[in-house]
């Protein structure tokens, strides 16, 4: 009886350790997700700029400004594949990879030649066993992402779909909606499917613009910011998901280590009253027994 109450506590002992780590973990997520969330609400106004001024471009000059913006009958299709570094973020991780796996399994009943470009460490050891071809690996680069990682992440995958036979560069990724909301999904990246004309710029078709410089010019200067706009959103809101699923996981098994400890106390006081009780009955029986 001793034994199995001071089991118990060293069990009880353990499970509230566990639970400062967890508490702690889901405090440090939680002041990452708002620093990710305010990056992603700074980016929101350069981006709308951005596209529309290559909508009012666009509507004089039309789309075949650039070779991002042409679609190309061959080649092989690369997908890029955003996960973590790290677990203990719930089914995030294995969301990624499951989504992943069917797009690129249904690419190649099609007959498609695919290839891989993996950010973070899970996707990496995944279709590294799966014996999938990967083109490169970005270890370590979602946990400590800035700006210019972006950048740099940005012009490989531009330089691979100028410079090799590619026909179509596809990401899934997570988009962030809120906290309590990410969507998973496969977006083509290129050739960039214009996102910029909307029914105002339609409207405004017959209007005359004067550009200076001229609009090819503006046009060859805003598409690659453009580019690295969204790219970045894009790493930015997956990495807002991450830290929001591990921040609920976290949040999730800080509750199910009270629910254990609030159980394991529970049982402990239960086989103490027994243990008192089972004295006290000893007690009354031998006083008895020398009453006699």
């Amino acid at each position: 009886m001793a034994e199995n109450l001071i089991d118990l506590r060293r069990r009880i002992g353990s499970v509230r350790n566990t639970q400062k780590i967890t508490r702690a973990m889901k405090t440090v997520s939680a002041v990452k997700l708002r620093k990710s969330v305010l990056e992603l609400k700074k980016s929101g106004p350069m981006m709308d700029k951005i596209e529309y001024l290559l909508g009012k471009v666009g509507i004089v000059e039309g789309k075949s400004l650039s070779p991002f913006l042409e679609e190309r009958d061959a080649g092989e299709i690369v997908v890029i594949a955003l996960s973590g570094d790290k677990g203990l973020c719930g089914a995030f991780n294995s969301h990624i990879i499951e989504k992943t796996e069917k797009h690129v399994q249904a690419l190649m009943d099609e007959g498609e030649l695919v290839s891989l470009i993996t950010v973070g460490k899970k996707c990496f050891k995944y279709f590294e066993k799966k014996k999938r071809e990967i083109r490169r690996n970005f270890p370590d680069f979602i946990s400590k992402m800035t700006y210019r990682d972006s950048f740099e992440f940005s012009k490989y995958i531009q330089d691979v779909y100028l410079n090799d036979e590619v026909r179509r560069i596809d990401i899934v990724y997570y988009d962030f909606i809120s906290a309590a909301r990410q969507d998973l999904k496969v977006k083509q990246l290129f050739p960039i499917k214009s996102e910029w004309d909307s029914e105002e710029e339609q409207a405004s078709e017959n209007t005359e613009y004067i550009f200076e410089p001229t609009p090819e010019e503006i046009f060859d200067a805003l598409l690659p910011k453009y580019i690295n706009s969204i790219v970045y959103r894009i790493l930015m809101g997956n990495i807002a998901s991450e830290h929001s699923a591990r921040m609920i996981a976290m949040d999730l098994a800080t509750r199910n280590a009270s629910d254990m400890i609030r159980s394991l106390t529970l049982t402990m006081n239960k086989l103490r009253q027994a243990a008192i009780t089972k004295e006290l009955l000893e007690i009354i029986t031998a006083t008895e027994a020398l009453g006699n």
